[in-house]
């Protein structure tokens, strides 16, 4: 018999999808900049360019998979869709040592499927629940650590498999990991009877001479083409740019109608707040790529004769936000007391203060490795749990104070735009960083060998950056803090 407190049973499906999803994402991750400049042979900068495009790509799509979602797929068969294209195109990645045209292209399909996949799955577990269900928030929080176990598990699969087997088959492992999900999924198609389906009105509706399906069909087999071209060309920061500005001038829009000065005063608070967020993820995001390299050249990598795949490390960041949220949650209590924004920009400094730290542990390590050869990996270990653990501090409290927003109608916007920036955009800014490693010179073997100087510059340099968006916010935290006194001795004195 079920309890008014339990989950509708559809969630599991949606959970297992998410698991496999974040599976067969994060297990691709850690290894595409390996693959690129390892078994492929792209110098530094040619990698760093085409893995920022990538990782900035997979936020801009979701805008046109929610759109298409919502006006004529319906959130359920959205998702299906997704899942098969990243299944398609991680398959089409494992024959990517061919030719680069099918290196462009699967990273192609890929950013399809993600577009059509990741804003809907959220959305469709939604229409599990009514709008008063106090259920919701524990759906969410569920699906959100499936994911997490997903993210630490791909990477030691995929990473373990591509060293054992060959790069084909850790790809391959990805798309079956994804094709799982797929099919657990479709296993529970009946529990999700209640939910949107396709707009059969619309799909069967004709729209300049041609079925909305038709055009869609059309969007299907041209899109990654288009991406694909973006990937080869090296066009896709215009992408980004178009995006950026279509963004911009909707936020603007909003700023315009907002009709106070107290929703003018919190819209602004998340533009700023999407500001640092940018700069964190611009340093976060080396993860995946200067410091994977970095760990692939100068990190000691043996533990008792075995020699730990490089893509292993990318499973600490997970692990670390799992552990320190569930001690963080048992820990820290969020008091009704106080300022909101004073409290705000406290987890802030806070977050990036972490980020500096792990940094610094990072830049500990590249001088370690440049005067004895190698660093130890306990060091590394430590250095990327610290900066995962950061993390807490930064989105989720962005998200919150978003979904806070007394402005009625624009919380899925302000979360896209966020997304777009923070997610788009400092990705593309984590490659123009990156590069500022790829600096080396050949023996006279013709061999490369890449300056640990470099690495030890760009980490340092990240530290102080860091440091000073640390000191930038502890002005604002100051300011705030000061405003609030004054304002309580007028009250007092009144």
């Amino acid at each position: 018999m079920k309890t008014p407190s339990s989950q509708p049973r559809a969630i599991y499906y949606v959970v297992a999808l998410q698991i496999w999803e974040y599976f067969s994402f994060y297990g691709m991750r850690a290894l595409l900049i390996l693959y690129l400049t390892n078994q492929l042979k792209y110098n530094d900068t040619h990698a760093y360019a085409l893995f920022s495009a990538y990782c900035s790509l997979v936020y801009v799509t979701p805008i046109l998979g929610g759109y298409l979602a919502d006006k004529v797929l319906g959130n359920r068969m959205a998702v299906m869709l997704g899942a098969l294209l990243m299944v398609i195109g991680h398959l089409v990645l494992g024959a990517s040592e061919m030719s680069a045209a099918f290196l462009y292209l699967s990273l192609a399909i890929i950013v399809c499927g993600y577009g059509l996949f990741k804003s809907n799955v959220s959305c469709l577990l939604g229409e599990l629940y009514e709008p008063t269900d106090p259920r919701r928030d524990g759906g969410f929080s569920l699906m959100y650590a499936a994911g997490n176990v997903g993210s630490i598990i791909a990477p030691i699969a995929c990473g373990y498999v591509q060293e054992e087997y060959s790069w084909a088959m850790g790809f391959a492992l990805a798309a079956v990991g994804m094709l799982a999900g797929l099919v657990i999924f479709l296993c529970g198609n009946r529990h999700f009877s209640h939910t949107a389906g396709v707009n059969k009105a619309v799909l069967c509706s004709k729209q300049f001479a041609l079925p909305v399906w038709g055009w869609l069909l059309v969007l299907l087999l041209v899109s990654p083409v288009v991406i694909a071209v973006l990937f080869w060309q090296e066009w896709s920061v215009y992408a980004l740019i178009v995006a950026t500005l279509i963004g911009l001038a909707v936020l603007a829009k909003i700023y315009r109608q907002a009709q106070n000065q107290k929703q003018r005063k919190e819209l602004g608070l998340i533009v700023v707040l999407t500001f640092f967020s940018l700069l964190f993820w611009a340093f976060a995001q080396q993860g995946g790529s200067s410091i994977s390299l970095y760990i692939d050249r100068f990190v000691n990598r043996d533990i008792m004769g075995y020699e730990v795949p490089t893509a292993m490390f990318q499973s600490i960041n997970g692990f670390a936000v799992m552990l320190c949220g569930v001690v963080l949650a048992w820990v820290v209590k969020e008091g009704v007391a106080g300022n909101r924004a004073v409290r705000i920009w406290g987890k802030y400094a806070l977050g990036l203060g972490l980020m500096s730290a792990g940094f610094c542990i990072l830049t500990f390590s590249a001088r370690w490795s440049a005067a004895h050869g190698q660093s130890s990996m306990p060091l590394m270990v430590l250095g990327l749990a610290v900066m995962g653990f950061a993390e807490l501090f930064i989105d989720p409290v962005a998200m919150a104070q978003i979904t806070r927003i007394e402005i009625p109608g624009v919380t899925g916007v302000l979360t896209g735009i966020y997304m777009l920036l923070s997610g788009a955009i400092a990705n593309y800014v984590a490659g123009v960083i990156a590069d500022q490693t790829s600096q080396g010179a050949f023996d006279a073997a013709g061999a490369i060998n890449y300056s640990i100087n470099a690495y030890i510059d760009v980490f340092s340099q990240i530290t102080w950056g860091a440091l000073a968006c640390v000191g930038m916010v502890l002005v604002i935290w100051l300011v705030q803090t000061m405003r609030i006194k004054k304002a309580r001795r007028l009250a007092l004195a009144s």
